[in-house]
């Protein structure tokens, strides 16, 4: 159907009245019914063994496609169909009802404790729990019990510790000022409230300066890049010290990093201003790298299955 000069318009007007759930008549008599977004299925709490959420064979969390063994009716994954034979027979029959289950077993956040009221697709939550942004972190301030998600750690050090976290966008330099008697110093990302942790230690007669990103899987990638930099009061580009390096992660479990650990910049004493050092910071988020190709998981050896 061509509506001429003002199908825009019109088709505008009908999107609106659709959207209000009203009923239309378009030009050839026809009518056009709005059909409302069917509301969210009821979702049911239960309590399950979670041994049948598991790979029979290798013993990992079901994904689909599932399969089964037509001689036992043994439940497993799609990379353990194979080698199954070699227990039981080879699992051919796939189980589109058990994927379908499967898909949409949920369990709350491990971190739930910590603020993330997400429920997720149980084979994918050891994905979201390294991943999540409530998992828990503890202070830098040496011997302080707390323990709490980011978001938590930025009012804890705010109101316990009366520190105040400075405020950076990515891709650009800072030139901040920090007081040598405070061993460490919060940097919070503008575009995506990620925490950076600034260590102050000596080290012989110089100044160790790291940065880490504060969060809870230390183990992932890294996720940043900086640059710090001190050069002598005055501007004399001649005596300057610089460092580059993609940005650590801690939990802070042990409390901020000790002088000397991982990637750090030393200063020397010729470099610093009194009881202050000033310290130029940039800090850039890197490109996420291209996925791997998913390999099969190792499966553990079970003993023959009756």
């Amino acid at each position: 159907m061509e509506f001429g000069d003002h199908s825009s318009k019109n088709t505008t007007e009908a999107e609106e009245k659709l959207e209000e759930g009203e009923v239309m008549q378009n030009g050839g008599g026809g009518a056009m019914v709005a059909v409302e977004a069917l509301p969210e299925p009821p979702q049911l709490d239960v309590r399950m063994d979670v041994a049948l959420l598991h790979c029979q064979t290798c013993l990992l969390p079901l994904r689909p496609p599932v399969f089964k063994c037509d001689a036992a009716g043994h439940i497993v994954c799609c990379y353990c169909r194979a080698g199954h034979g070699d227990l039981c027979s080879r699992a051919t029959t796939y189980c589109a009802e058990l994927d379908a289950f499967i898909a949409a077993a949920k369990v709350p956040c491990h971190y739930r404790a910590f603020g993330c009221g997400q429920y997720v697709v149980y084979h994918g939550a050891a994905d979201h729990q390294r991943a999540c942004q409530c998992a828990p972190c503890s202070c830098p301030e040496s011997g302080c019990p707390f323990l709490g998600s980011r978001g938590m750690l930025l009012d804890h050090i705010a109101a316990a510790h009366s520190r105040l976290a400075v405020t950076v966008r990515y891709g650009r330099s800072w030139n901040l000022t920090f007081p040598l008697s405070q061993s460490w110093h919060v940097l919070v990302g503008e575009e995506d409230k990620s925490v950076f942790l600034v260590s102050l230690g000596a080290l012989g007669a110089a100044i160790a300066v790291s940065l880490v990103c504060v969060r809870a899987d230390a183990a992932l990638p890294p996720q940043f890049w900086c640059k710090l930099s001190v050069e002598l009061p005055g501007g004399d580009k001649d005596k300057l010290v610089l460092m580059t390096s993609t940005v650590g992660s801690s939990a802070l479990r042990g409390g901020a990093p000790a002088s000397g650990q991982g990637m750090f910049l030393a200063v020397p004493q010729e470099l610093i201003s009194g009881d202050t050092l000033p310290l130029s910071i940039r800090i850039d988020h890197l490109r996420p790298a291209t996925s791997p190709k998913l390999t099969p998981p190792r499966a553990r050896t079970p003993g023959r299955m009756h």
